[in-house]
């Protein structure tokens, strides 16, 4: 089992054809399409690299809108809080206006009856003395006759109470 130098060579140069060969033909397109991928894998993640800093950007804003909300948010409540109270405030008064208007109503009302009260009592009593006067005009009164009329003329009072 010899060397031999015709095949050594042979097959150094085959193997060099095989190598040019794959190098002009498969090398170069599977060169460039990885060159291509290594391009579109680059793009993309700088494309990733700017939504992120978008949504970031978006996320940021986002959460100053929500503390704009609930800043907007407070201040209305506060507000309703204090045009509530007012309303209550005025409700109050309305209130203690129609009370004490309500009470003058009744004292002027109570007020009337009792004045009715003292007119129609004064005219029971001028009718009474009127009729005290006319029975004792209308009779001569000695002692007895006298005390007895007077006597009648309570228990008649004392009948009308």
């Amino acid at each position: 089992m010899g060397l031999e130098f015709g095949q050594i060579i042979t097959q150094i140069i085959g193997f060099l054809l095989a190598l040019w060969l794959l190098k002009k033909f498969a090398w170069k397109p599977l060169l460039g399409m990885l060159e291509q991928r290594r391009s579109k894998i680059k793009s993309d993640f700088a494309d990733i690299e700017g939504k992120k800093d978008k949504m970031e950007k978006l996320a940021s804003d986002y959460e100053a809108k929500l503390k704009e909300i609930d800043s907007l948010t407070r201040e209305k409540l506060q507000e309703a809080a204090k045009e509530g109270q007012k309303m209550a405030a005025e409700i109050r008064e309305n209130a203690r206006k129609d009370a004490s208007a309500m009470i003058s109503k009744a004292k002027e009302e109570l007020q009337r009856e009792v004045d009715k009260a003292k007119v129609q009592l004064k005219d029971e009593m001028v009718s009474m003395t009127l009729k005290a006067t006319e029975k004792m005009i209308s009779e001569k009164l000695d002692q007895e006759k006298h005390e007895k009329l007077i006597s009648d003329f309570i228990d008649e009072l004392e009948g009308m109470k």
